[in-house]
C-alpha cells in the first residue's frame, strides 16, 4: 500500500484525487480531531502510523493504526489519564500534572505496562484480542493489539429487537467463559464485562472479549483497587477500594450480560438492590428458559460474593454440562448473522449528537432545551435537582438503608449513596425530556447526559454535603 495515500479512517484503503477512500468511502474531514489526541499521520517507533480515534475513556485513548512492517491494521491504546495529564500543544508528548498527579501518573503508567505484559501471554487464547507490542514513548505508554473489525454485542442487540434467545446468547457467551477460565487461572480479573466489551468479528463471527483497561491481578501487592462502576453490570465489591474482588466479580458481570441479552432489560443496578429493590428472574418477563439455567444465572447475580459461583468452572458446568443445555434445541446464529449484515449495510445505529441537535434546532420542529455536550447542562435547574435529592434523603428507603449499612461500613455507605445520587440526577434529567418522541431525540438527550454526567454530578455532590441547608 502507498502510505502517502492511506485512509486514516480505515487504514485499509487509499484515497483518490478528491480525498475519498476507495474502501470505506470516507474523507479526512470525517475524522474527529482534538488536542488530546495524537496527530493523525504521526508515527510511533517509526513503524506504527496513527489514524483516527476508535474510543476514549478516563485513562486511555484507542486509535486505529497501521503497522508498516506487517502491512496490517492494528489497534493502539495510549495511556492517557485525562484528569492527571495533558498533551503538549500541537505535539505528541504527554505531560503529567504537577505534584501528586505526577506520582500517580508514573505509577499507573508502569502498571499499564505491567498489565500489558501479563495480557500478552493470552495471545493464543481464541476469544482474547492478541497483544502484539507494548512500549514507552512520548512520555507515556502504548499497547498494540490486533484490530478486529466487527460489532459489539450491544449493537447486535440493537439490531435484533433488543434481545436474543437464551440458546443464541449462551452460544455466543461460551467462548468468553472458556477464555475467562484461563484468565482467572492466571490470577487475572477483567472487571468490565458487558455487552459493550464483547465483540463479534464481521468476517468470521468469532467472539472476542475486549477492553482490559480496568483489569487487575489478584496477586498485586497493592491491596487498594480503584473503584469502577458500570450501571447494571458491576457487583457491590467493585464499589469499595478494598472490596474482595476475584473470579466471582467477573461472574456477576458476565451473568448480568447474559441477563441483558435474554430479557432485553439491563439488570437492576446494584445500588438499587442494596437499597432494597428486587431483581426479577428472566422468566418473570415471559422469557422461555429452563429453570436449571435460570437458577445458574441468578446465582451468579447474588449480591454477596460468597453466595455466587466462586469460579468460572462452576458456572460453566452449571450451564453447559446441565441436562437443560444438552437438551436445548440446535439453533443457528440466524439473528446474529442478520444483525451483522444489517450493520454492514447501514453502519452504526446512532448518528452524531451534534448533527441531530443542529438539524432539529435549525428546523425548530422540536423544543429541546438541552445544550450541546460542550456546554454545561445543570446550571439552570441546579436547585431543582438538589430538591429532588433532598426529598430522596428524607425517604424511608434511604433511612432504612442508612441504618443497615452504617453499621457495616460507613465508607461503603458513602460510596453507594453517591452512586445512588448519580442515578437520581440522571433520572431527573431524563424525566425532564419525557415529551421527546423519536428515538433520535431520546438518544440525543441520553448521550448528552452521559457525556456531562461525570462533571455535573461532581457539582451536585459537592452541594449536598448537607442537603437540608439548600
Amino acid at each position: 500500500m502507498d502510505i502517502s495515500k492511506i485512509c486514516f479512517n480505515c487504514m485499509r484503503g487509499e484515497v483518490d484525487d478528491e480525498g475519498v477512500c476507495k474502501v470505506c468511502g470516507k474523507m479526512f474531514k470525517d475524522i474527529k480531531l482534538s488536542e488530546r489526541y495524537l496527530p493523525v499521520g504521526s508515527f510511533l517507533r517509526d513503524k506504527y502510523l496513527m489514524g483516527k480515534v476508535l474510543g476514549e475513556g478516563g485513562f486511555g485513548i484507542t486509535y486505529i493504526g497501521y503497522d508498516i512492517n506487517l502491512d496490517a491494521q492494528v489497534a493502539i491504546k495510549e495511556f492517557f489519564p485525562r484528569n492527571f495529564a495533558s498533551r503538549d500543544r500541537g505535539g505528541t508528548q504527554v505531560i503529567p500534572n504537577e505534584g501528586d498527579a505526577e506520582t500517580f501518573f508514573i505509577k499507573q503508567r508502569d502498571k499499564f505496562l505491567g498489565e500489558a505484559k501479563r495480557l500478552a501471554k493470552f495471545r493464543n487464547t481464541p476469544a482474547v484480542v492478541s497483544v502484539l507490542d507494548f512500549f514507552k514513548d512520548n512520555g507515556t505508554a502504548y499497547l498494540v493489539m490486533n484490530y478486529i473489525e466487527g460489532v459489539t454485542m450491544r449493537s447486535l442487540l440493537d439490531y435484533s429487537g433488543g434481545k436474543i434467545t437464551v440458546e443464541e446468547t449462551l452460544k455466543i457467551i461460551e467462548p468468553i467463559m472458556i477464555a475467562l477460565k484461563e484468565i482467572h487461572d492466571s490470577g487475572f480479573i477483567h472487571r468490565d464485562i458487558s455487552p459493550d466489551n464483547i465483540m463479534i468479528a464481521n468476517e468470521s463471527n468469532r467472539v472476542y472479549l475486549i477492553d482490559f483497561g480496568t483489569a487487575r491481578t489478584s496477586s498485586d501487592d497493592e491491596k487498594t483497587i480503584s473503584v469502577f462502576k458500570k450501571s447494571g453490570y458491576t457487583p457491590p465489591e467493585q464499589l469499595r477500594t478494598k472490596g474482595n474482588q476475584g473470579p466471582w466479580t467477573d461472574i456477576y458481570a458476565l451473568c448480568a450480560t447474559i441477563y441483558r441479552c435474554i430479557t432485553g432489560t439491563k439488570p437492576l443496578d446494584v445500588t438499587d438492590r442494596l437499597f432494597g429493590e428486587t431483581l426479577y428472574k428472566p422468566s418473570a418477563y415471559g422469557i422461555q428458559i429452563q429453570p436449571e439455567i435460570e437458577k445458574a444465572i441468578m446465582k451468579g447475580l447474588e449480591i454477596h460474593n460468597e453466595d455466587r459461583w466462586q469460579s468460572m468452572d462452576e458456572l460453566y458446568n452449571a450451564i453447559y454440562k446441565s441436562d437443560a443445555w444438552k437438551n436445548a434445541p440446535e439453533e443457528e446464529y440466524t439473528k446474529v448473522i442478520e444483525a451483522v449484515r444489517n450493520y454492514k449495510m447501514h453502519g452504526a445505529a446512532r448518528p452524531k449528537i451534534e448533527e441531530i441537535y443542529n438539524k432539529m434546532s435549525k428546523e425548530k420542529e422540536h423544543n429541546i432545551s438541552q445544550p450541546l455536550a460542550s456546554e454545561r447542562v445543570y446550571d439552570d435547574d441546579h436547585l431543582e435537582v438538589l430538591r429532588v435529592v433532598d426529598q430522596y434523603k428524607k425517604s424511608s428507603e434511604y433511612k432504612s438503608a442508612q441504618d443497615k449499612f452504617i453499621k457495616e461500613d460507613p465508607e461503603y455507605l458513602k460510596i453507594i449513596e453517591q452512586e445512588k445520587i448519580k442515578e437520581i440526577v440522571r433520572e431527573y434529567k431524563q424525566q425532564q425530556n419525557r415529551a421527546l418522541s423519536t428515538p433520535e431525540e431520546k438518544q440525543l438527550v441520553a448521550d448528552i447526559i452521559q457525556i456531562e454526567e461525570e462533571n455535573a454530578t461532581e457539582a451536585i455532590l459537592s452541594s449536598i454535603k448537607d442537603p437540608h441547608n439548600v
